[in-house]
């Protein structure tokens, strides 16, 4: 009888640390979120701060801001500042020129570095804009997706 004690005790003492073995083998993952970088998740923007590089084409422009259209559909809201330093890259043996935003117009493709400002816009620091040869290719061929 006394045998037969032990070995329910011996039996329900192995099924105890077998159980707690899976428990303590079980892997877990804490994520640590920012509060902006969380709320860039949740709305699919731009966390605050972070620096950016954006590649695409425009897909509409206003006064204060345009749209920019990467190559996985993304669409980015850039803001320009005084500070925005904007260049058309060239061809060739030419080198790059300064410019201003005017040459910033729906369907040209370009590139822009810069942070996200706490609206998930992308403040930009500088923007580079491709050649007028590559420029001329991305207004023909992206001009129905645009808005005016």
């Amino acid at each position: 009888m006394e045998s037969k004690k032990i070995r329910i005790l011996l039996i329900a003492f192995v099924i105890t640390l077998a159980a707690s073995g899976l428990a303590v083998g079980q892997e877990s993952v804490a994520i640590s979120v920012s509060p902006s970088d969380l709320a860039a998740l949740e709305t699919g923007g731009l966390a605050d701060g972070q620096k950016v590089i954006v590649e695409g084409i425009v897909m509409s422009r206003n006064d204060e801001s345009f749209t920019v259209r990467d190559a996985k559909g993304t669409e980015t809201v850039v803001v320009m500042t005084g500070k925005t330093v904007v260049t058309i890259e060239r061809s060739g043996i030419q080198s790059d020129r300064s410019s201003t935003g005017d040459y910033i117009r729906c369907g040209v493709r370009l590139k822009v570095e810069g942070r996200p400002d706490s609206d998930g816009q992308l403040v930009a620091k500088n923007i580079t804009i491709e050649s007028e040869l590559q420029r001329g290719k991305a207004v023909e061929s992206r001009r129905d997706g645009c808005n005016r």
